[in-house]
């Protein structure tokens, strides 16, 4: 058992070894970039690459883990046999990866994925942009790295593997032990959030934080789910789904002005799993939210307005990037592709405010810490921030705490802020720190109580706000990151389910009361904002403005695999894999149903592009 765990510490040095230099290989190969950094940046690469590069040698060393456990009866020499040709294989694709990213990147500006895959048949096309003799230059290197790895296996890692005795039964258990703690460095994290491309993000440098990836891990990750991101839908020719899908949109500066200051701070409070159905103000059944009721009566409050997707990392993108969800993918979890968006807190930054975005939980989740860098949000304020007693829910700090350091903060800025806030506390399991209102220990009952408590927080913090001269100056949005199954217990595609609500309010606004019925939904809040602040941003391509009276409005959310399609006449719902309508109402379903189609094949191209 001993010879078996010195070569199994051993083996971990020597992937660990391969994967730092390749991240060293790719800062000198792009000295151009990498010479740009400073000596602090070049090792802060290396040591927030390591979690990927643990998280990679975790995996190799779970499949080896498993070859020692099932030949615990062999001895070393038989066990070489089975060991040295798996090393060779995965030390030849992982070396292949690594020299190719290295040209790669300097083409295409992200570190290597599944997209080579979609140029595989045109291998003419996808070497075009090299030249002949780097092509061979690179085919050198990795031929000389995959001869090295193979010398120094010979010397470091067969005298170990020679070494190894026959176990017994308690090896094997052992073993089997060993290998089933390997899930810890393939998550590389002890929080909720397993490892992703955007936990080893850690600059407002693009560059820097694209050196710390591993890009052998990227790579596999991304063929693994490749199918998400290959997973185009053609149901009509593309240039007749152009002309549908652009009778759709309006981007022109037209538009019912309801803002009383020229610069006025922008705040959007952003409300975990706010359905409409716990919102007595939309006539919600399970009327949870007085304070939202009495707000809804001084601002101007969107009734018909739905959420795009049915998690919080599509929700957050539809919100502030304008870009619709995607049926069966998430464009937030690919780093390189959330680069290509538009983000409102970049069109703030350039009207001189200063921008902060406000989480009381851990950014890394669902690869968010990427997506706000890439935003060039200025402030960026986690559950690090907050004294570790404020840490006692599960996904980091309540609400209560939340808005109390925002009112705080509120009072600290010199100029115009545009600040964005992302509630937490109505996320399941919903344990908040009050007495229950309503009875029962039920999940839909627990969640009622979870959003009576961020209601409250809510009543609080405006309270507070409208006694200072903050409010006469602001316009706060209030809307959820998507809606909720509960209550009722809805299925995951039911209009219901994605009804929420939108609210603008505060003393920046020259309107006490406004209800606008017209359909719309978190794509549409970017260019319907940016019409009152300044004007329309056209890089918003899916982004309409609410407020324009010559626009009607329509709404197109996805579930998995399938889409919502919403005007002010119909609704039609579509199940992409059984090719058959689950839900229609109106007088134009064939009609709508083909404007749903169009939109998702070119929303499905454009993903694919980016």
């Amino acid at each position: 058992m001993k010879q078996r765990l010195k070569f199994f510490a051993t083996y971990a040095l020597y992937w660990l070894i391969l994967f730092m230099a390749a991240r060293l290989f790719f800062l000198l190969y792009q000295y151009k970039f990498s010479f740009d950094l400073s000596f602090s940046e070049w090792v802060l690469t290396f040591v927030y690459g390591l979690r990927l590069d643990i998280s990679s040698v975790g995996y190799i060393l779970a499949i080896t883990g498993l070859i020692l456990t099932f030949t615990f009866l062999f001895s070393g020499k038989i066990i070489h046999k089975i060991l040295k040709p798996f090393t060779l294989i995965v030390f030849a694709i992982s070396s292949i990866i690594i020299v190719v990213d290295l040209e790669l990147y300097k083409n295409w500006g992200y570190r290597m994925d599944a997209t080579p895959l979609l140029y595989i048949t045109k291998p003419k096309e996808a070497m075009a942009s090299t030249e002949w003799w780097l092509n061979l230059i690179l085919l050198l290197f990795i031929i000389l790295l995959i001869f090295s790895g193979n010398y120094v296996y010979n010397k470091l890692l067969k005298p170990k593997i020679l070494a190894i005795k026959q176990g017994n039964l308690i090896t094997f258990f052992l073993l089997l032990f060993l290998t089933g703690t390997m899930i810890l460095p393939v998550r590389a994290s002890f929080g909720i959030a397993p490892v992703n491309t955007g936990m080893v993000y850690f600059s407002k440098n693009k560059f820097a934080n694209h050196a710390a990836v591993n890009v052998v891990w990227n790579a596999v990750h991304s063929m693994i789910n490749r199918k998400n991101s290959e997973n185009t839908y053609h149901f009509m020719p593309n240039q007749k789904a152009e002309s549908i899908v652009n009778k759709l949109t309006a981007h022109d500066n037209n538009s019912l002005k309801i803002l009383n200051k020229k610069n006025p701070n922008v705040v959007i409070l952003i409300l975990e799993s706010f359905t409409s159905k716990v919102i007595g103000a939309l006539g919600g059944e399970w009327d949870s939210t007085p304070n939202f009721n009495e707000l809804a009566k001084e601002g101007v409050l969107f009734t018909n307005f739905y959420a795009n997707g049915d998690r919080s990392d599509k929700g957050i993108v539809s919100i502030l990037s304008g870009y619709p969800a995607q049926p069966t993918t998430s464009i937030i979890k690919t780093s390189s592709k959330t680069e290509s968006l538009p983000f409102l807190f970049k069109n703030f930054n350039s009207l001189g405010y200063e921008s902060s975005f406000y989480y009381g939980g851990n950014i890394d989740f669902a690869n968010m810490r990427s997506y706000f860098l890439n935003s060039e949000v200025h402030h960026l304020i986690t559950d690090q921030q907050f004294d570790k007693k404020y840490r006692t829910t599960k996904w980091g700090v309540h609400d209560e705490h939340l808005f109390s350091y925002l009112y705080e903060d509120m009072f600290k800025a010199e100029k115009p802020f545009f600040k964005v806030v992302f509630t937490l506390s109505s996320h399941d399991p919903f344990d908040v720190p009050m007495e229950p209102v309503f009875e029962g220990n039920d999940r839909a009952t627990k969640f009622r109580n979870s959003i009576y408590y961020t209601d409250r927080c809510l009543g609080d913090f405006f309270r507070n706000i409208k006694k200072t001269e903050i409010w006469d100056n602001t316009l706060f949005i209030l809307l959820a990151d998507h809606g909720s199954p509960r209550p009722g217990n809805l299925q995951n595609h039911e209009l219901e389910k994605f009804h929420i609500p939108m609210l603008w309010i505060g003393g920046a606004l020259n309107t006490n009361s406004k209800i606008i019925n017209k359909p719309g939904s978190q794509i549409d809040l970017p260019n319907t904002l940016l019409s009152q602040i300044s004007s329309i941003d056209s890089s918003y391509i899916y982004s309409n403005n609410l407020l324009n009276p010559d626009y009607s409005g329509f709404v197109f959310y996805a579930f998995n695999d399938g889409f919502g399609f919403i005007t002010d006449s119909t609704k039609v719902i579509y199940d992409n894999v059984g090719k058959h309508i689950l839900y229609e109402e109106g007088n134009d379903i064939l009609e709508d149903l083909e404007k749903g189609k169009a939109y998702l094949q070119l929303l499905s191209n454009d993903y694919i592009n980016r």
